[in-house]
């Protein structure tokens, strides 16, 4: 768990930037989506956050008897409180809407 975390969090400032750009957004299923094509970095690094993601997801699921689908939508829900004015979300029906 520590290493997935770290991670993220050295992604973060990266992640922030391209979600301040408005080149990618935060998916209801807790995932990094791009708003439109992306250019070579900006798709690794949706690519490489998405897959350490996927992995707290089913490592939470795991820990606590869930699903991981069900940790993915609770974290995109705090992803949501947490947005800054500006983010884009895209919805379960892909969606998109600016906070």
């Amino acid at each position: 768990e520590a290493e997935i975390k770290a991670g993220m969090k050295a992604r973060l400032p990266k992640v922030l930037a391209q979600k301040d750009a408005g080149n990618v957004g935060e998916g209801a299923d807790g995932l990094l989506h791009g708003r439109a094509a992306l250019a070579g970095d900006q798709a690794k690094l949706v690519a490489a956050e998405n897959a350490d993601r996927k992995a707290f997801f089913a490592l939470k699921a795991k820990q606590t008897g869930g699903a991981p689908s069900d940790v993915a939508k609770a974290m995109a829900k705090g992803f949501l409180a947490r947005g800054k004015p500006g983010h884009w979300f895209r919805d379960a029906q892909g969606k998109w809407r600016k906070k």
